[in-house]
C-alpha cells in the first residue's frame, strides 16, 4: 500500500455500538436498515439471540434512532425541519420503503441495556442494574418539566433520576417509565432491551447455579422483565436481544406473545452477520490487495445460520480497520467465562479434540439453555457452543421432534481458541505451564522420543490422579489432548483403519509445511509394571505387522515415519520406537 492509499484509507468505526456514531464516523457501513421493515411486520414482543459482537447492540441502537420522537430540552416535539435522526437513514435501503418511513420518529423509545452489570456479589450487581435503569430515565430528563405528570409522578421520577429507589421500584422501573412516556406523548412506547441475559450469565460463572447469590440475580432479572413486558398496555412493541434463551428460569413466564428468533431460524438471519455479497462489496471500498478474499473466508467465514452463509461481522470490520491484518479479533473481545469453564471439563475433551482435528460431531440442540446442565448434559454443552458462535450447525436430520445437527469449528480464528483450551486442559492435567507444554511437545516433533517419554513420566507422577488413568481411553484422551493442538502442522487422525487394523494416533505433516516426518502412535495399558517393556515390544510389532503405515504412504510429502509404542501402567509410561524412511 503506497502513501496515497494510506492517506486516503477509509475510516472504519469499530469502537462504538451507537448507530449515530457509526454513521457519522465511519466511511464504510453494511446496510442492515431493512431490519426495520421486517420488525414492523413481526410480533409485538421479540427476543433475538445471537453470539456476542454480531451486531445486536448496533442494530438495537439503529431502531432507537429510527423510531424515537425527537424533542427539545423541555420535551416538546421538534418540527420536522429541526430533526436530525431522519438524516441518518436518507441513503439507506429503508428510505425507499414509504410504509416504514411513515413510522420514523413516531414513538417514545425506552433503551435499556444490561451490559457491564457484573459484580463480585449480589449487591454490586443490583447497584449496577440501578445505574442502568437510571441511564434509561436520563434519556428522558425532560419528563420532570412535563405538564402531563402530576406531583406524585414527578417526585417518584426524581428518585429514579437520582438512583434513590427501593428494590420494588427497581423491578417496576421500566413499566413506570413507559407509563410516564404515554402520559406525556399520548403514544405507546417502544421498549428496547439490550443483552438481557448478560447479568445472569456472568452471575452463573461468578456464583454457580446453586448459589443463593445467583438465585437473587435470577429473581431480580425475572421481576424486571416480567413487570416491563407482561400485560403492559403502554408498550407498542418490545425487542430484546441476548446470547441465549435461558431455560428453567421462568424469565418470560406469562408472556404468551413472546416470539424468539435464534440463529437456527431463517427470519432475521440476513441482519446479523455479513453475507458473501456484503463482504465482496466491503472489499471494493478498500485499496486492492490489502487482504485476500480467500484468506478472509478462511479466517472469519464458515457459519451457516438459518440456511444463510454468514461471516463474523466484528472480525471482518476489525480486520479491515487494521488494514487487512488477519488476527484473532472476536475471541479477544471478552465475555468468554461461561464457555471457558465448560471447555476445560474432562468429560468434553474427546469430542473437542475430534473437532480440533477438523472433523464433525452430531448432536441434538437445545434452543433453551439450562445453565446447570452444561457440565452434565453434552447436548446442553454443545448447544451452548453453537448459540455463542463457537460451532457451526448444519441440519442433518430434520425430524421435528429430534432434529440433529452436524457441528464443526467454523473458521481459523475459532480453531485458535480450541487449540488454546485443549492446551490449557493438558497443562492443567499435567500441572505444567503452557511454555512447558510447548517444550514438551517439541521433543516429540524433533523425534527425541526417550526425553519425551522421560518427561511424560515425570509429569504423570507429579500431577494426574491415578484414578483418572485406568482404561486405555483415559490415556488416549490425554495423548489426544497433547497432540490435538498440532493441527496446524499435521493432519491428525485417530482410531481409524489402516492396513489390517486400527491405529491409535496418526500425525501426517501438512503439504504446505517444511517437515516431512509422520508419526504412528500405538497405546497399550498394562495390568502390572512388569508388563511395560514387553508391551511396548508388542505395540511396535503390531504397528508393523498390521501395516498401519498404509494410509501414510498415500501422502507424497511424507519421507519418513516415526513409529512409537507407548505402554502405560498407572502413572508410569515406557516407550519403544523406530524410524523408517520411505
Amino acid at each position: 500500500m503506497n502513501q496515497f492509499e494510506l492517506d486516503n484509507y477509509p475510516k472504519i468505526e469499530t469502537g462504538s455500538s451507537d448507530f449515530k456514531d457509526f454513521r457519522t464516523k465511519s466511511d464504510i457501513i453494511v446496510d442492515k436498515s431493512l431490519l426495520i421493515k421486517e420488525l414492523l411486520r413481526a410480533p409485538s414482543t421479540l427476543l433475538i439471540t445471537r453470539p456476542r459482537r454480531w451486531g445486536k447492540s448496533l442494530n438495537l441502537s439503529m431502531l432507537k434512532y429510527f423510531f424515537e420522537i425527537e424533542t427539545d430540552s423541555k420535551g416538546k416535539i421538534l418540527p420536522l425541519n429541526e430533526r436530525s435522526n431522519n438524516k441518518l437513514f436518507t441513503d439507506l435501503k429503508i428510505s425507499t420503503d414509504q410504509n416504514s418511513m411513515a413510522e420514523q420518529g413516531q414513538y417514545p423509545v425506552i433503551f435499556f441495556s444490561l451490559k457491564n452489570t457484573s459484580g463480585n456479589n449480589y449487591q454490586e450487581i443490583e447497584n449496577n442494574v440501578i445505574k442502568k435503569v437510571q441511564d434509561a430515565y436520563k434519556l428522558h430528563d425532560y419528563l420532570i418539566d412535563s405538564n402531563q405528570l402530576n406531583s406524585f409522578d414527578k417526585q417518584k421520577l426524581q428518585n429514579y433520576y437520582q438512583g434513590k429507589i427501593k428494590k420494588v421500584d427497581l423491578q417496576f422501573g421500566l413499566h413506570f417509565l413507559s407509563e410516564l412516556l404515554y402520559k406525556h406523548f399520548k403514544k405507546k412506547a417502544i421498549l428496547l432491551i439490550d443483552e438481557y441475559d448478560e447479568t445472569i450469565n456472568h452471575a452463573y460463572v461468578q456464583f454457580g447455579h446453586r448459589s443463593q447469590e445467583f438465585g437473587k440475580v435470577l429473581h431480580l432479572t425475572r421481576e424486571i422483565l416480567s413487570a416491563a413486558l407482561k400485560d403492559n398496555s403502554y408498550l407498542e412493541k418490545s425487542v430484546l436481544t441476548g446470547i441465549l434463551r435461558i431455560a428453567k428460569s421462568n424469565l418470560f413466564s406469562g408472556l404468551n406473545n413472546l416470539k424468539e428468533y435464534n440463529l437456527l431460524d431463517e427470519r432475521f438471519t440476513e441482519f446479523y452477520g455479513f453475507t458473501q455479497k456484503e463482504v465482496n462489496e466491503l472489499l471494493t471500498k478498500i485499496p486492492k490487495n490489502i487482504v485476500d478474499s480467500d484468506d478472509i473466508k478462511d479466517w472469519y467465514n464458515g457459519y451457516t445460520f438459518g440456511k444463510q452463509e454468514v461471516y463474523n461481522p466484528w472480525s471482518i470490520m476489525c480486520c479491515l480497520s487494521d488494514r487487512g491484518a488477519l488476527d484473532n479479533y472476536w475471541i479477544d473481545s471478552g465475555g468468554t467465562g461461561l464457555i471457558d469453564q465448560a471447555m476445560l471439563s474432562d468429560d468434553n475433551q474427546e469430542e473437542l479434540q475430534t473437532l480440533l482435528e477438523g472433523k464433525s460431531i452430531t448432536k441434538q440442540l437445545n434452543k433453551q439453555i439450562s445453565l446447570d446442565q452444561i457440565h452434565q448434559d453434552q447436548d446442553a454443552f454443545y448447544s451452548l457452543l453453537v448459540f455463542t458462535g463457537y460451532l457451526n450447525p448444519q441440519l442433518v436430520s430434520d425430524d421435528p421432534e429430534e432434529p440433529r445437527y452436524s457441528l464443526t469449528i467454523p473458521n481459523r480464528e475459532l480453531r485458535t481458541i480450541y487449540r488454546q483450551r485443549v492446551k490449557q486442559w493438558v497443562a492443567r492435567k499435567l500441572s505444567i505451564s503452557l511454555d512447558q507444554y510447548d517444550n514438551f511437545v517439541k521433543l516429540l516433533l524433533e523425534q527425541k522420543i526417550e526425553p519425551f517419554t522421560k518427561q511424560l513420566n515425570r509429569y504423570l507422577l507429579n500431577s494426574t490422579s491415578y484414578h483418572d488413568l485406568i482404561k486405555e481411553q483415559d490415556y488416549h484422551n490425554l495423548m489426544g489432548g497433547i497432540l490435538a493442538p498440532l493441527v496446524r502442522k499435521y493432519i491428525i487422525e485417530s482410531n481409524k483403519e489402516s492396513g489390517y487394523g486400527r491405529y491409535d494416533h496418526l500425525l501426517i505433516p501438512r503439504i504446505d509445511k517444511s517437515n516431512n516426518n509422520a508419526f504412528i502412535i500405538e497405546y497399550k495399558v498394562c495390568q502390572s509394571e512388569n508388563e511395560l517393556e514387553q508391551s511396548t515390544i508388542v505395540g511396535l510389532k503390531q504397528i508393523n505387522q498390521q501395516h498401519y503405515d498404509t494410509q501414510i504412504k498415500q501422502y507424497p510429502q511424507v519421507k519418513q515415519i516415526t513409529k512409537i509404542a507407548l505402554s502405560f501402567y498407572g502413572k508410569k509410561v515406557m516407550s519403544k520406537y523406530e524410524t523408517q524412511s520411505i
